[in-house]
């Protein structure tokens, strides 16, 4: 059996909190002067995870090495294929972090780690070199 990597892309549409307006329900402190600062518009990357937290379904991706959780609205996705080596995680209100994490799809320390997430956002080391030799296997794989 052949092993399928494949990887979802997106690509930036906006970078600021104005197009919430047309939706009823926006991230958690976003307003339309909120600026996502890290996104390019019409750059494209690569999916690292997808997390839904208190409805709001967001990509994980990095871009100068910093890695963040954007929310879905911002971008077109450019290919909708997941990886196969990708796991999911649904969480309950007996877990510590439900409400603001209620699903999960990546990679396993992503998905099974429950401070991996949040050690990515931090910046720290370690979480971060777990994430980007992930991403670097996948990009070698999808070169080849």
């Amino acid at each position: 059996m052949t092993l399928n990597l494949s990887s979802m892309k997106i690509r930036c549409q906006y970078n600021s909190g104005k197009i919430f307006n047309d939706y009823p329900q926006k991230p958690a402190g976003v307003n339309e002067d909120t600026e996502y600062g890290l996104l390019k518009i019409g750059k494209e990357y690569i999916v690292m995870g997808i997390l839904i937290g208190e409805g709001i379904l967001e990509y994980l991706i990095d871009d100068g090495g910093i890695i963040s959780a954007f929310p879905n609205q911002l971008f077109e996705v450019t290919d909708n294929k997941l990886p196969s080596n990708w796991y999911f995680r649904a969480f309950t209100k007996e877990d510590e972090i439900y409400p603001y994490q209620e699903a999960i799809w990546g990679y396993h320390e992503l998905c099974f780690n429950n401070s991996h997430y949040e050690q990515l956002i931090e910046q720290e080391e370690e979480a971060v070199q777990t994430y980007f030799r992930q991403k670097i296997a996948l990009e070698k794989y999808l070169a080849q």
